[in-house]
């Protein structure tokens, strides 16, 4: 909610900027009239409503949705799951040494428990949104967009050893982190509608169809600050130190699909550049195909679901470019 805070504060410091803008445009044409005709036409610029393209480079706030956050919460029916901590006998003990070197009040006989409890509401950060993209007007109203944005998504949580037989201290640990990051790859191919009734403020929305495309860059465990990772041990589950293991090249990614809509508003600087602040809700379904699959586990949620992004494109007119030029020679 802060970071939609801070966005409707930009759009509205934008909205007074533009009405100073307008308010002086006003006067100019006021002041000076022999150039009124050519100022209405500069201040009314038909660039924006010719057929051409337009670049953009946009930047923002991504809000995943939570129905796939529970696949990193370390529940055993996960295949990221916590036991893969305790079920190799050597990666157990190493395990168990990092805690009773924390907790010394623990003896070598006194049991070490991992906690059975999963949270099963996870949620992800909000991640940043890069975007990059370009949109051809077929009309004076209407356009084509071809936009790929990436984020990389987090999802956090918790979980702690229990002591059963701790006589002198706590009877368990202190919260342990487990971390996973996810890469997520759009590429969305949208129609939309652009109203051109003020000359400067022009709302606009899209619809589109998408794909996506997840990869699971890392998923990690801190044990007393020391990190383990998950994603070598499902990899590896009877790695045995001092060992070599065949070369395991298995990576968790998967292609999806879905559908956008996308509404915003465009602040036409000057003829060639404009601020897009913008809002898109995407229903979208990631990790399909095998990769995320297994016949034990279950798989990651391939479900569609709803996902948020806010930001702002800074956009680069085409036919404004060109007419500068062509005013300029």
């Amino acid at each position: 909610m802060k970071n939609v805070s801070i966005f409707c504060l930009i759009i509205l410091f934008l909205s007074f900027t533009v009405n100073i803008f307008a308010q002086n445009k006003k006067k100019q044409q006021e002041d000076y009239d022999d150039d009124f005709y050519y100022e209405i036409e500069d201040f009314q610029d038909i660039t924006w409503k010719q057929r051409g393209f337009e670049f953009y480079f946009g930047a923002g706030a991504y809000f995943g949705g939570k129905y796939t956050a529970n696949y990193y919460n370390g529940a055993p029916y996960n295949e990221f799951n916590l036991n893969l901590l305790i079920n190799n006998p050597y990666r157990r003990d190493l395990i168990f040494d990092v805690i009773r070197e924390k907790y010394r009040y623990l003896s070598m006989d006194d049991r070490i428990d991992l906690h059975q409890e999963y949270n099963t509401n996870s949620k992800y950060n909000v991640a940043m949104d890069i975007a990059v993209g370009a949109r051809y007007r077929v009309a004076k109203n209407w356009f084509v967009e071809l936009n790929y944005s990436f984020r990389r998504i987090t999802a956090e949580n918790r979980f702690w050893f229990d002591f059963p037989d701790a006589l002198l201290g706590e009877d368990y640990s202190s919260l342990q982190i487990m971390g996973a990051k996810e890469d997520r790859h759009y590429i969305d191919l949208s129609i939309g509608y652009i109203s051109h009734n003020h000359p400067i403020v022009k709302p606009f929305f899209a619809i589109g169809g998408m794909f996506t495309y997840i990869r699971l860059k890392s998923f990690d465990v801190i044990i007393e600050g020391r990190r383990f990772d998950l994603m070598d041990m499902a990899r590896y589950p009877n790695d045995i130190p001092g060992v070599p293991n065949d070369q395991n090249w298995w990576d968790w990614a998967g292609p999806g699909y879905g559908f956008s809509i996308t509404a915003g508003l465009k602040f036409a600087v000057n003829k060639s550049i404009s601020l897009d602040p913008v809002f898109q809700l995407s229903v979208a379904s990631f990790g399909n195909g095998n990769y995320f699959k297994s016949e034990i586990y279950d798989g990651y949620n391939t479900a569609l679901g709803c996902n948020y992004y806010v930001g702002i494109r800074l956009v680069m007119n085409g036919a404004g470019v060109l007419k500068n030029e062509k005013k300029n020679d």
